[in-house]
């Protein structure tokens, strides 16, 4: 049961992250203002936004992989717990 617990936070994590992803994609002036904490930007607003954009692309896309992964893993986890 602790692998399933595991798997569980891990699968947590992933749609976090994914939710993160799809919030950096959609406002990225608004995510960018955020993880600098108010602050102005050292290279520029567009060029940010635009990192801030492929950023949330990229979590968008793995945390989306990686949480079917997880509710497969949890059920194999399952199975085997029950031998």
């Amino acid at each position: 049961m602790q692998v399933v617990f595991a798997h569980s936070l891990m699968l947590i994590f992933a749609a976090a992250l994914a939710r993160l992803g799809w919030f950096m994609t959609l406002a990225p002036e608004r995510a960018s203002h955020l993880f600098t904490l108010g602050t102005k930007p050292a290279f520029g607003k567009r060029l940010a936004a635009s990192w801030c954009r492929a950023v949330g692309w990229l979590f968008t896309i793995g945390g989306s992989r990686a949480v079917p992964f997880y509710l497969v893993l949890i059920t194999i986890d399952f199975w085997h717990s029950r031998r």
